[in-house]
This record gives C-alpha cells, sequence and structure tokens, in this order.
C-alpha cells in the first residue's frame, strides 16, 4: 500500500488513511520481530515489492516473471510504496529518516505477495 494525503482531522475518518495506518502498524510491528535497536549510521534501504501474478498470465508472461523479464506495472507507484516502507520503520529501523542516504526499490512478480527490505549500513 502507498502513502496517502491525510490531515490530522482527516486520518480519524478518511477510509484509505485508516488502511495506511494500519498497514504502517503491520509493518512496523513486523519490523520489530527483526530489529533490536534503531541503526544510527547513514544506511541503505533496499525494497522489493511483490505482487501476485495475475490468473490470466499466459504461460510465456509467467516465464519471464520467473526470469525477472516480466514486471508489474501496478498501483501503487512504487515511490509511494517505498514511502510506506520507509515510514512504518522510522524510530524502529533508524531513528530519523534523514540517515537514508540511499534508497533501492523493485517491483516483481511471486507466487505470493510480499515485502522484502533490507537495511545496509552505508559504508565510503
Amino acid at each position: 500500500m502507498g502513502a496517502v494525503r491525510m490531515t490530522q482531522k482527516g486520518k480519524w475518518k478518511d477510509e484509505n488513511a485508516q488502511r495506511y495506518l494500519a498497514y504502517k502498524r503491520i509493518l512496523g510491528y513486523e519490523a520489530k520481530k527483526h530489529i533490536k535497536k534503531p541503526l544510527l549510521e547513514p544506511i541503505v534501504i533496499t525494497a522489493d515489492f511483490y505482487y501476485q501474478l495475475p490468473k490470466r498470465t499466459s504461460k510465456v508472461n509467467r516465464q519471464l516473471a520467473e526470469e525477472r523479464k516480466y514486471r508489474p506495472v501496478v498501483k501503487p507507484d512504487i515511490d509511494n510504496a517505498a514511502k510506506g516502507v520507509m515510514d512504518s520503520l522510522n524510530k524502529i529501523a533508524y531513528l530519523d529518516d534523514n540517515q537514508v542516504v540511499g534508497l533501492i526499490t523493485n517491483k516483481y512478480y511471486a507466487d505470493e505477495p510480499k515485502i522484502v527490505v533490507t537495511i545496509e549500513e552505508w559504508i565510503a
């Protein structure tokens, strides 16, 4: 799910805002299972978003998807998807998102939808 625009008042009423906040809570909860304390150094985040392959996909495109040569062109936009992940990791994986000095994002097809996030310390 990608980021949504919300006002202080609107986040309690808007259905999309409520879904986004729930999404962030779930991602944060999952991150806490793997992260003991926030990093203090500059970091690089890689976020791979895996979307379920549509049932009507041809055999040729299924094979191309397995080879990562056929990629999803679907909503949400990749920048909004990344924003949701970064928002959910703030204060859990790092103290402030200004520590993120690199961001690599990809959309792929897979049998099951998932998000795979890798966080690495940036070394000059």
